[in-house]
């Protein structure tokens, strides 16, 4: 565990130093290949980061926060576009870091004050959801696998909630701006295009949609149409994300992939430009009941999961790599308490 935090803290060192490299040259290196040639290095980098990890915990949330997200703002930064171009990153070194390291993006009215409360009351109740489906993933062996998956669904859901919610509560203390959203309570999405595009993993859309989607659809929108184009960058960009995911499996286990959670984005991607092919052929002739479609979509969602995405996520012993890393940091917290109290013990 102190390895753990020794290898952390040079994390840290390095990615604010390669941020603060880019928020130099902003304005004096133009948008292209050259710029792009400059950060190659730091670019590298992060995708290396996330292999020094040993802990699952970190292997995950630094894979994506760096590995994937940060790595992706800086290949968008090069060509000016992404979070690292905006307004907001641009006006101060502090705001750059925060945009380029956490999960988080700045809308461009940064002059509001921000009248949210840091932390909004759901972060609470989901944080005890959280501990509480933490528990139960404890008590496996007494659960029904279908019931275990939904659990484990939950846990991801809540721990993503958690971890960003904490990121984005402190950019809201120190830098007294609001954010834009990252989840919008995807358990109640009625399509596959509104759990996707409108309330699942929102910063990872907008920026898919700015490195992969936008560009393949320039590239073939005059060879095979407009409304082709569409379907052949959506489908790009879920095969991107699956390839990415590959990746954050791999920092978590370092196992050779298996390519299934690859299928399960395409199958989505794929899934997805067919009801929006089905949505335009109908026009808003046939309406379904928000309870029925809202229970298709997640019936979907968790099958294809189940089938596709799970698998491969639980030959990492994610649940039991898991409850070791909670002994063992807890009997480092112990540890350290110890030597902290005793000094003072024998003063007395």
């Amino acid at each position: 565990m102190a390895a753990e935090i020794r290898i952390f803290l040079q994390t840290l060192l390095l990615v604010s130093s390669s941020l603060s490299f880019c928020f130099s040259i902003r304005n004096s290196i133009p948008n292209g290949f050259l710029r792009f040639l400059l950060i190659l290095p730091f670019f590298s980098l992060f995708l290396y980061i996330p292999l020094q990890f040993q802990t699952i915990h970190l292997q995950g949330s630094i894979g994506f926060f760096i590995g994937w997200l940060a790595s992706f703002k800086l290949l968008l930064f090069a060509f000016g576009k992404g979070p690292l171009c905006s307004a907001a990153a641009s006006s101060s070194l502090r705001r750059f870091l925060a945009i380029g390291s956490l999960p988080i993006e700045i809308p461009q009215d940064t002059n509001r004050s921000h009248p949210n409360p840091i932390l909004p009351p759901t972060y609470f109740i989901k944080l005890l959801l959280l501990i509480l489906t933490l528990v139960a993933i404890y008590f496996k062996n007494y659960l029904h696998p279908t019931l275990y998956l939904i659990v484990f669904c939950f846990v991801i859901y809540f721990l993503l909630e958690i971890l960003i919610g904490g990121a984005a509560a402190f950019v809201k203390a120190t830098l007294g701006v609001e954010l834009l959203p990252y989840f919008d309570e995807p358990y109640l999405s009625v399509s596959l295009q509104d759990f996707w595009g409108k309330r699942w993993n929102l910063l990872t859309s907008r920026i898919l949609r700015l490195a992969v989607y936008d560009p393949c659809r320039k590239l073939t929108v005059g060879i095979v149409g407009k409304k082709a184009s569409a379907m052949v960058a959506l489908t790009a960009t879920f095969a991107v994300s699956g390839l990415m995911h590959e990746l954050i499996y791999f920092y978590m286990g370092r196992l050779a992939p298996t390519w299934e959670v690859t299928c399960f984005f395409l199958l989505h991607g794929v899934s997805l430009s067919a009801e929006m092919a089905m949505k335009s052929a109908v026009r808003g002739r046939l309406k379904v009941p928000r309870i029925i479609s809202t229970g298709f979509t997640w019936w979907f969602v968790m099958t294809t999961s189940s089938w596709l995405f799970f698998p491969q996520f639980f030959r990492l012993k994610p649940d039991v790599r898991m409850m070791e890393e909670h002994a063992a940091l807890g009997a480092f917290v112990k540890n350290v308490t110890v030597q902290l109290i005793t000094p003072f013990k024998f003063s007395f």
